[in-house]
């Protein structure tokens, strides 16, 4: 008799595994594998957790999280990104990959579709399989723009939403406002949730951010700390939509996570205050990155935006046969089948130190240079 649940078979976190392992067994590794920004938290943030602990803000707070940081918040939304809502449409969860979980068992019965752009951040499509989901991969190749007819084609009468994610992982592409706009229409049209994903709102490169809530309220609009402001250890996120989802989603939260972190709760609430400006060193990265793949012949999509690349092994070599190479070399990488039904890409992330950087992309134009001589 098996004691292990049948929903552990949709989840396969080996390659993660796998990237983690040779962190361990390689000596000073260029690692560009790991989907975070080079900064720290920024003091003042810090000094507001450490006031938070010592004024004994330490207790439960409310499922949907504290009042004055759900004001900041909605605050921030309509301001910026021109959504339409109050604190009573936004909820605080602990980090968005269990806010996507929420969503998930929110609006999702088991039979339900929901469609995903491949490729894509893996659990997008893991968490909807392990609740009975079914999920529809709409590959996005070559350019990692979405195929609108596509899109389209792959609704059924069974499609509940679709989710996106602008700037995306692993790819750094920007979907235009344009493109936005009509999937808007489309979802419109099928009566669909839109699920946007928005954390790399901050990162983008050539033009201004769009969200596809300003224009389509059955928008959930999923955004938090981990990267514009350096707190990925934090542990803190917020949705933001239609109030009856919301209220759903904290009817979960209250039995499944009781409350995130109050602590966390209070330094995401001074962060607000201070907006960090780091596009720019962000963007000269992009740019040394982008340009060096192009030098050594690779083809390059996206990147308007995150921070990563998404590209093709050369010489027909598996992902993972890449990445191994690349490790002999002191250089880690993650395979592109972590993120794509399709094998044979890898990511580069450079949200590490340009030194960093650049010395990852000296090893990969090396490797590079001797598989194709």
């Amino acid at each position: 008799m098996t004691f292990i649940a049948q929903r552990l078979q949709y989840f396969d976190s080996s390659d993660f595994r796998e990237v983690f392992n040779r962190k361990q067994l390689l000596k000073n590794p260029v690692d560009l594998s790991v989907g975070e920004p080079e900064e720290h938290t920024t003091d003042f943030i810090k000094e507001a957790g450490i006031r938070a602990i010592n004024e004994n803000k330490t207790t439960y707070t409310p499922a949907n999280g504290i009042v004055d940081l759900r004001i900041a918040i909605a605050k921030k939304l309509n301001e910026e990104n021109g959504l339409n809502c109050n604190e009573e449409a936004v909820t605080i969860v602990p980090g968005l990959t269990t806010g996507q979980l929420l969503i998930y068992m929110a609006i999702l019965d088991p039979g339900d579709e929901v469609l995903v752009m491949d490729p894509y951040y893996p659990p997008y499509n893991y968490l909807a399989s392990s609740i009975g989901a079914h999920v529809t991969l709409v590959s996005v190749l070559p350019d990692f723009q979405p195929d609108l007819p596509m899109i389209e084609a792959s609704i059924t009468s069974r499609t509940k939403a679709i989710v996106i994610n602008s700037p995306g992982n692993p790819t750094g592409v920007v979907y235009p406002e344009s493109t936005l706009r009509k999937i808007a229409s489309i979802a419109e049209e099928h009566g669909l949730l839109v699920i946007s994903d928005e954390i790399y709102e901050h990162f983008v490169y050539e033009n201004k951010h769009f969200s596809i809530g300003s224009i389509y309220p059955n928008t959930l609009t999923l955004n938090g700390f981990s990267k514009e402001f350096a707190m990925t250890g934090w542990r803190i996120g917020y949705i933001a939509g239609p109030k009856d989802i919301i209220e759903a989603i904290n009817e979960l939260q209250q039995y499944m996570v009781f409350a995130s972190s109050s602590i966390a709760q209070y330094a995401a609430l001074a962060a607000l205050s201070q907006r960090p400006t780091i596009n720019g060193k962000y963007l000269r990265k992009r740019d040394v990155v982008r340009k060096s793949l192009q030098d050594m012949g690779y083809t390059v999509h996206g990147m308007q935006g995150a921070f990563y690349s998404f590209f093709k092994a050369p010489n027909d070599i598996t992902d993972i046969e890449f990445v191994e190479k690349l490790a002999e070399r002191n250089l880690i990488l993650v395979p592109g089948r972590a993120f794509s039904r399709l094998h044979g890409f890898v990511r580069l992330s450079y949200g590490a130190n340009i030194t960093q950087v650049e010395k990852g992309l000296d090893i990969l134009a090396e490797v590079t240079s001797e598989m194709r001589s």
